[in-house]
């Protein structure tokens, strides 16, 4: 019977029942045989896994606080094109392998530790001050968690706490190492210059037609000219109907009756009964007569009482004043207790008062703004279907631009980088990426279907090729003269510093001496300064970054000014290092800046430590199916 079997293995029936055995099981998602038991999971370490739920989740938190340049909401398509989904996906790994040790550890926080943190943290405690399961319930919904779900992160955020706080517990910088930044921070350097124009130097002389042939057919290659392409393009935008708004004086009444007391009204003004209890307990116990109405003489155990009238700021304690002023408060509610130095109080609040109004005059224009762009929006998406239709029907690109009511804008030709011959780069060519990607993908007269990111729709074509040449030297002579003689001017006057800058360091000269050769004048400062001074009024930033780089005094630097035509020749003047008392003085930051950079390189070896460790399996093709499934054009 064994024998039977192996010659059935050897058939090709059998061979091509293996494969249907093997695309059903990949059908059904049964993978793991062949991934190493990863499966369809990103990631995994021990018996840790990073899904694609989870990934999913926490690239949504992170985009929950995530805009554009413009202040808009970012899709994950976008956050794909913007390599955000990577960046969340490279720190999971890190977290999942964090896991997986800790797991091997014993160290995962306990599910006790986990409920301890929950109830005690004051963003999940009622009126009261005690934890209140709906309030929990509605914050983790409004953030987008379930409960099962943030109990588990609020897990891994406290065991990963753990984990990295053990690398930096006891880590006490070495008293040398301290010394020695406390000497390097307090080291105070003093310098004075003067300014070389090139202007003071002997003209160069003239090119000479043999020199300019020469130094042409020496830069032949540079001088090539890469292919252009010269583009026209129609944009739409929703700015591009906000004119087209259809909005009546009733529209705009209405609406600022709607939302004045929300969006219009100004602070308003509370009034609220105030009762103080020596404990605690004394102020739990009242807080049913309290609720009831009663007045403070009938309470018993109340140390003192006041009714108060004001806004948010008169109130000292904020804890109170987050609850009292609340957007949710109302008549009759009760807040607290709530400590306060010494005794704890209760709010029983009595009243509200709105805040001014501002009149409908002082917002017309801004509930226009806000409507036409509304209005603009509909507009906008409506006039994509007649654009696409447009498209579909092969319109030339001026017939659509015609029929849209938008004009076509053209462009001199532009190399991939969006550069023109001049040197010039359109900034409209340069808003979307996808411009110069399709201008060169489109042959000459080719032209796209529409595309654009958000709300800007853009249709482009491609008028001409221009392809790469080398211009004639006659084409380019007074250009390429103009260049040389600015080569030479330049290298005359980085020669003449070098040459002043060993004169000086040699004693040849002082540098009032160089500085009254070519008719300057030395600048010398009083104040001297240290490395980390970085705002002073009188030395520009890169004299103070070159004197630390010389050794001894009296050594030179030629350093270059914001203007091309000059070169600053800086001495330095003074060394003067910190005194013992001073060093003791700037011990304790020294210490600190050291401190941190050692926890943050014992951090760094820790978490390669780790990740070697636990041997984390990685599924690169499950996530790069995912940002495929996201952004198709990734």
């Amino acid at each position: 019977m064994l024998t039977l079997f192996r010659n059935m293995l050897r058939t090709k029936a059998a061979g091509l029942l293996f494969v249907l055995l093997i695309v059903a099981m990949g059908a059904w998602g049964v993978t793991d045989v062949f991934s190493g038991g990863i499966g369809s999971n990103f990631a995994a370490a021990g018996d840790t896994r990073l899904t694609e739920a989870q990934l999913d989740q926490e690239i949504e938190r992170e985009l929950r606080a995530a805009t554009d340049e413009r202040g808009r909401a970012i899709s994950k398509a976008q956050a794909v094109e913007r390599g955000i989904v990577d960046q969340v996906y490279q720190r999971e790994l890190f977290r999942t392998a964090l896991m997986a040790y800790a797991d091997r550890l014993g160290a995962v926080a306990t599910d006790d530790a986990v409920l301890d943190i929950i109830r005690s943290d004051t963003t999940f405690q009622g009126d009261t001050g005690s934890f209140d399961p709906v309030r929990f319930q509605q914050l983790l919904q409004t953030n987008g968690f379930s409960v099962p779900m943030f109990e588990s992160y609020l897990k891994r955020d406290m065991t990963i706490s753990r984990l990295t706080g053990a690398t930096q517990a006891g880590l006490q910088a070495p008293l040398a190492i301290s010394s020695l930044q406390a000497a390097f921070n307090g080291e105070l350097r003093s310098i004075a210059w003067f300014v070389l124009p090139r202007s003071a130097l002997p003209a160069v002389g003239d090119i000479t037609d043999e020199a300019l042939e020469e130094y042409y057919n020496q830069q032949k290659q540079a001088l090539t000219q890469p292919q252009r392409r010269r583009v026209s393009l129609i944009q739409l935008t929703l700015d591009d109907f906000l004119n087209q708004a259809d909005l009546t004086e009733d529209d705009l009444r209405a609406y600022y009756e709607a939302v004045k007391g929300r969006q219009y009204a100004g602070p308003d003004t509370r009034t609220w009964t105030e009762f103080v209890f020596t404990t605690e307990e004394a102020a739990r116990q009242a807080l049913g007569r309290i609720a009831g109405g009663a007045a403070p003489d009938t309470i018993t155990g109340i140390a003192n009482s006041a009714e108060r009238t004001g806004a948010r700021a008169d109130m000292s304690n904020t804890d109170l004043a987050d609850r009292v002023f609340g957007p949710a408060a109302q008549p009759g509610g009760i807040y607290g207790p709530v400590q306060t130095g010494n005794f704890f109080t209760v709010a029983r609040l009595e009243a509200i008062e709105p805040g001014e109004v501002e009149p409908f005059e002082s917002v017309r224009g801004d509930i226009v703004d806000e409507l036409s762009r509304e209005q603009a929006i509909g507009l906008y998406y409506d006039s994509l279907t007649r654009l696409d239709n447009l498209i579909g029907t092969g319109a030339a690109l001026e017939e659509i631009a015609d029929e849209m009511g938008t004009p076509v804008l053209s462009f001199a030709a532009v190399d991939r980088s969006g550069v023109t011959e001049l040197g010039l780069a359109p900034g409209m060519l340069r808003s979307d990426p996808e411009i110069l990607t399709r201008t060169f993908d489109l042959t000459e007269g080719g032209k796209t279907a529409r595309f654009g990111q958000d709300e800007t729709a853009l249709i482009l074509r491609v008028d001409e090729v221009v392809e790469a040449y080398t211009p004639e030297l006659d084409e380019i002579r007074d250009d390429l003269r103009t260049v040389m003689l600015a080569q030479r001017e330049n290298e005359a006057l980085t020669n003449a510093a070098q040459a002043l800058k060993a004169e000086l360091e040699s004693g040849e000269k002082t540098l009032e001496q160089a500085a009254e050769e070519y008719g300057a004048s030395v600048t010398a400062p009083d104040a001297s300064f240290t490395r980390q001074t970085s705002n002073s009024q009188t030395i520009p930033p890169q004299f103070i970054a070159g004197a630390f780089s010389l050794k001894e005094e009296g050594d030179v630097y030629v350093a270059p000014t914001q203007n091309r035509d000059e070169v600053a020749v800086v001495q330095l003047v003074s060394i003067d290092r910190a005194s013992e008392a001073e060093l003791r003085a700037l011990a304790p930051i020294s210490q600190q800046q050291i401190q941190a950079q050692l926890a943050g390189d014992l951090l760094d070896a820790f978490a390669a430590d780790i990740q070697r460790s636990v041997d984390l399996k990685i599924n690169s093709d499950a996530f790069a199916g995912y940002k495929n499934r996201v952004n198709p054009d990734s």
